[in-house]
Formats: C-alpha cells, sequence, structure tokens
C-alpha cells in the first residue's frame, strides 16, 4: 500500500512525538493497542479515519469492541499484515520531521545505508523510551508469528 492511501496519525504519548502511517484507525488501534494503553493516535490526514484514545484509565478491549464489533485479538488476527506494516512506519518527530526523513529515505537505495540512516535518526530522541525501536520488534515479532502459522498450516 502506498502512502497516498494509507493515513498519518501522531502517536499521543508522554515521550518523543512519533508519527506512523495506518490503512484505517482499526489498524492505527491496533499498532497503538501493540505498545499499550499509554498511548493513543490523532489522525492528521483529516477525515476518513478516527482517532485512537488514551485507554490508560479505561479498558482498551471494551473501547475497541464498541468501535469495532470483534475482540482486538480477532482484529489482530484479520489485519496482521497491515498492522505489521504500521508498526514499521513508526517514525521519530512530527509530521514535518517525517517529510524530511522520508525524502531522505528514498535517496537512500543501499540496505546497510539505509540501516545506518534509520539508527542515526533514531538517536535523534530525548528519551530513554525508544518507542520506533519497540515497534520495530513488535512488528518482527507478529512476522514471525504469522509465519509460523502459515507454516504450521502448510504442514497440516
Amino acid at each position: 500500500m502506498d502512502n497516498t492511501t494509507e493515513f498519518l496519525y501522531n502517536l499521543i504519548n508522554p515521550s518523543d512525538p512519533y508519527t506512523f502511517r495506518a490503512e484505517d484507525q482499526e489498524t492505527a488501534a491496533l499498532a497503538v493497542f501493540c505498545l499499550g494503553p499509554a498511548y493513543g493516535a490523532e489522525n492528521l490526514s483529516g477525515t476518513g479515519s478516527g482517532d485512537v484514545p488514551v485507554l490508560l484509565f479505561s479498558d482498551p478491549k471494551v473501547w475497541y469492541q464498541e468501535q469495532f464489533g470483534r475482540t482486538p485479538d480477532e482484529g489482530l488476527e484479520a489485519k496482521k499484515p497491515a498492522v505489521i506494516r504500521a508498526l514499521k512506519s513508526f517514525i521519530l518527530g512530527n509530521e514535518r520531521d517525517r517529510k524530511r526523513y522520508e525524502a531522505a529515505m528514498a535517496c537512500i537505495r543501499e540496505p546497510e545505508r539505509r540501516e545506518v540512516f534509520v539508527r542515526e535518526w533514531r538517536d535523534g530522541r530525548t528519551s530513554m523510551n525508544n518507542i520506533g525501536l519497540r515497534a520495530e520488534k513488535m512488528a518482527e515479532a507478529l512476522e514471525k508469528q504469522r509465519e509460523d502459522q502459515e507454516e504450521k498450516g502448510a504442514s497440516s
């Protein structure tokens, strides 16, 4: 999915600013839930998709069920590839910073140099809380889970 069909979100958090992309509000909610209940998301793209409230003092499962008519576990199973993409899209910085980041990444072709650039960009955070790295690790765990399920299904 290209960036023009995804919504841009600001991660609501007490730490450094982060933005991410998601195909819809449900995907944004699932990506935020992967990080924990202390986070929310503000849709920066205008209409078409809603925000995700910070649910630290309420039950995220109840809010999710009311919004999407299924449990977060059911949603994650149905939308796992989209959630993985959303988690991989977390970038340190605000909307303006993201434009600079994406422009730089578009110019870097070699995978090793891209990794160095991403690592250096992440080092710009002021908090010990590395949300971008945590989102990346969660995406990797979900990918591994998906691969294991596919492998198990193929061997049955």
